[in-house]
């Protein structure tokens, strides 16, 4: 069964919290920013960042392995680096909002490290393959959606766009790739993994590689017969 595939070493590594810490600061960002050009004020902005940040976190814990509260809110570090970011934010804001290139940067960084994160988690939780990918792709883009529709937008990865889900699938993939041909250890594979996630988000956004949509207009009706 593909759940006993990986051994024991590879299942029961811990990753350095320092990989999910920055993850959660680099999410903060980007959800404190949204807050900020909507006009939120400190609260709202604190909340966007703290469900950008950790929204992934809690729906993969929630659904998927139910043991127990989530990290946000047991280990105070999690709060305080959201905190943090939003603070950044709000001093900040004026050269953070000319600086939207480097939040991409950011972003695509919180990207690789949230995969490693989640799938890394999701095998702590006894998840099968297939489901550590999905455990690890919910870390990654869960925080986005609920931070949309909170804003009452429609979700940015239901709609066609630069690749960013297929990137965080390819990462979770990469990283149980290694775990599972034992090709090196598991803190080598995270960071291989953090830094190809981070190139292929990268060259998405130089080269714009997007996804389109598979809906097709139906062709109009022919003209009714003259005369």
């Amino acid at each position: 069964m593909l759940q006993v595939e990986l051994s024991s070493h590879a299942r029961e590594f811990v990753l350095p919290d320092y990989f999910s810490l920055a993850a959660y600061f680099t999410f903060g960002l980007t959800g404190a920013l949204a807050g900020l050009r909507r006009g939120y004020d400190v609260v709202g902005i604190f909340v966007l960042a703290m469900i950008t940040a950790g929204g992934g976190g809690l729906i993969r814990d929630g659904l998927l392995i139910s043991s127990g509260p989530p990290v946000l809110v047991t280990d105070p570090r999690y709060l305080i680096v959201v905190l943090a970011a939003t603070v950044v934010t709000l001093v900040l804001q004026s050269p953070i909002q000319r600086i939207g290139k480097a939040i991409a940067v950011i972003d695509a960084l919180g990207l690789g490290a949230f995969a490693v994160h989640g799938v890394q988690v999701s095998l702590q939780g006894h998840l099968s393959l297939p489901g550590a990918v999905l455990g690890g792709t919910i870390t990654c883009v869960g925080g986005g959606v609920m931070r949309d529709i909170l804003v009452r937008d429609e979700p940015l990865l239901f709609k066609p766009g630069q690749f960013y889900a297929l990137v965080a699938v390819g990462g979770c993939v990469l990283y149980l790739a290694m775990l599972h041909w034992d090709l090196t250890s598991p803190y080598n594979a995270a960071l291989i993994t953090i830094g190809v996630t981070f190139a292929i988000r990268m060259l998405a956004i130089r080269f714009n590689w997007r996804t389109t949509s598979f809906y097709r207009e139906p062709p109009a009706p022919p003209p009714p017969p003259s005369g």
